[in-house]
């Protein structure tokens, strides 16, 4: 052992003891590396730590992210499935010497990334360490949060942590020595017990951020940021705020608001408006209501704790929407009034801007990998998000070309305005002769289930679907129906799956942005083909949508329509990559609509393997 341990990114040295007691940098959180006698002064790069023999892809990838994320930078990158995203990534940043956040959408990711690590420690000999993060649902240890759900957790372990009432540490100066190099959830929490220390809280400051399966993170920025205030959410505070002594009437009040501003259909609102007729609801401006109920949360808490009861307090709930809307930039938000899933009266403060969520989450970052398999457009993902000085990158498909056709069609659409009766049966010709084409297993992707409901219907009065021994078949195929809910899906896919790898197989009927085009994956025979029937175009009616296109054209100098066509076309490549998991896989996609032929630059690259083959009308 060195007389002193210096850090590889910012310098700082260490005493031999500080070593022992923690492998990460006291001032920066970079792994610290003793090196042996006569050992090079260079890092371990990713041609050391990655356990596979590269292809030229994985090889720009790699090196991409070893320049832009390890200099500091933001790097948006697109790849295809199969392409190894995970194992390339992880050997790039591990490589840098510095500690990573690796965030994904899906258990089966996150365990994915800890097999890699594991793969990379025994391929180099190295020993680096993971910890699996995961929600409150799996990580908390006390047990009057650990049973609640979304914001009645958060309200639970916020008032235990201010009241000093966890047993559990959350906030630690080094991870304690002796911990297991590889942290499953599992693993994680039978530490925080034994050790006492909260497993769920993570500070991402001057650490590498990685973004996987990225292409919805605008979404999820918009929803952090966004809160709802219901009936019945007021209704539960009012008899709060009386059983602890206080008046019901401002709660009644803001409840009564809320009922005469909610109707049939949605309706929007300014941010503005909204704070002005709140104020008029309650006679007074929000941060006096909320001064003035403050105190109340603490009684409310206390009253069940008392009863033996979980201290949430809908009232916090109340006055966190007050604070949301008196706080916000306002010009970022809209308020949305309209009933809930079940039937109660609501009104929701939308936030517009995914960056007011997004910026400082990679601003706190040392340096910051977005990725995933469907992010074309790029550069107008990365204007969405406020990074517009990111590096783009676009790698080109792994698998051979021949095995990813795409065929666009252009003699059918399903525009609104022309989806006639003889459209209708066009399409269900097309895709009927396409499916004689494939073997074994294909999906048909619909804009919405209505209009799947009207082809299907149609298609089996004129024939194109037939009925066999009491079956239905489309183009050869045994035909399914995606299931209306997630139980009857996953029957439906069991049923899919099984039938797709005989012959002739099976076709699977689905919508776009539904579980199936972006939940489940359909390799090998369960995928041969993809049709897209249409362009999948949110609602123009919807007024969120037509409130986030005013957003865009009002802030960012007209962007509104190239983000209503960029968010369909992102839909049209999720579903499109349900069908190739690996650089075997294999999977032809025809594309039916005259409107694909015009934005082909908005497909991903990965998707069109040699070029897409245009079907016009004959002149």
């Amino acid at each position: 052992m060195p007389a002193s341990i210096t850090c590889p990114s910012c310098g700082r040295t260490h005493a031999p003891d500080e070593y022992d007691e923690s492998r990460f940098c006291r001032a920066c959180g970079a792994l610290l590396e003793v090196r042996a006698a006569g050992h090079g002064d260079e890092a371990k790069g990713w041609k050391t730590l990655f356990p596979y023999e590269p292809y030229p892809q994985q090889v720009d990838f790699m090196g991409d992210v070893e320049r832009v994320v390890g200099g500091g930078g933001i790097l948006v990158a697109e790849a295809c499935n199969g392409f190894g995203k995970t194992v390339s990534a992880l050997s790039a940043l591990l490589g840098l010497g510095r500690q990573i956040v690796y965030t994904t959408r899906t258990h089966d990711q996150v365990r994915q990334v800890l097999q890699e690590v594991e793969r990379i420690n025994h391929h180099a000999g190295a020993g680096f360490t993971a910890v699996n993060l995961a929600s409150r649902e799996f990580l908390c240890l006390n047990p009057d949060c650990r049973g609640a759900h979304g914001r009645e957790a958060q309200e639970i372990c916020n008032a235990l942590r201010k009241d000093d009432k966890c047993p559990y540490r959350s906030e630690i100066l080094e991870p304690p020595p002796g911990l297991p190099l590889i942290l499953t959830p599992k693993a994680l929490s039978q530490a925080g017990r034994r050790l006492m220390i909260c497993p769920y809280f993570l500070d991402l400051e001057g650490k590498l951020l990685v973004l996987d399966e990225g292409h919805n993170i605008d979404q999820v920025g918009q929803e952090t940021l966004s809160d709802t205030l219901s009936g019945r959410t007021l209704e539960t505070a009012a008899e709060e705020v009386k059983a602890v002594g206080g008046s019901r009437a401002h709660m009644r009040r803001l409840s009564g608001y809320i009922e005469e501003e909610v109707g049939d259909v949605p309706r929007l609102k300014r941010a503005e408006e909204l704070e002005s007729d709140l104020c008029a609801a309650l006679g007074s401006d929000l941060t006096t209501f909320t001064e003035h109920y403050a105190s109340m949360v603490d009684k409310i808490r206390e009253r069940k704790l008392r009863r033996g009861e979980p201290p949430v307090s809908y009232l916090s709930g109340v006055l966190a929407f007050m604070e949301l809307l008196a706080s916000s930039r306002k010009d970022r938000y809209v308020a949305i009034y309209r009933r809930g899933p079940y039937g109660s009266n609501q009104v929701e403060y939308r936030c517009l801007d995914p960056s007011l969520a997004l910026k400082p989450i990679v601003e706190s970052a040392s340096g910051t990998l977005i990725m995933s398999g469907t992010l074309s457009p790029l550069k107008l993902f990365a204007e969405t998000l406020g990074l517009e000085g990111s590096e783009l990158r676009s790698y080109p498909s792994i698998q051979s070309p021949e095995s990813v056709r795409m065929v666009v069609d252009t003699r059918v659409t399903s525009a609104y305005r022309e989806r006639s009766d003889e459209m209708m049966l066009r399409i269900g010709e097309v895709v009927a002769n396409g499916l004689e084409k494939v073997p074994n297993g294909a999906l048909v992707f619909f804009p919405q289930r209505e209009l799947m409901g009207r082809c299907l219907d149609a298609w089996g009065v004129k024939g194109v679907v037939k009925v066999r021994g009491g079956i239905l078949h489309l183009g050869g195929k045994q035909l399914f129906r995606e299931g209306a809910d997630a139980r009857q899906n996953e029957a439906v896919l069991e049923r899919y799956r099984a039938t797709a790898l005989t012959s002739p197989g099976a076709v699977l009927a689905c919508v776009f942005r539904g579980r199936n085009s972006e939940g489940s994956n359909f390799p090998d025979e369960q995928a041969r083909g993809i049709f897209l029937v249409g362009v999948p175009y949110a609602n123009y009616g919807d007024p969120v949508v037509r409130a986030q296109i005013a957003y865009y054209d009002r802030a960012r100098g007209g962007m509104g329509q190239r983000w209503y066509t960029m968010d369909a076309f992102r839909a049209a490549n999720q579903a499109l990559g349900r069908g190739i998991r690996s650089r075997e896989d294999w999977c032809h996609y025809w594309l039916l609509d005259a409107r694909y032929a015009a934005n082909l630059d908005l497909i991903s690259a990965w998707a069109k393997g040699g070029g897409a083959e245009i079907v016009a009308e004959e002149p």
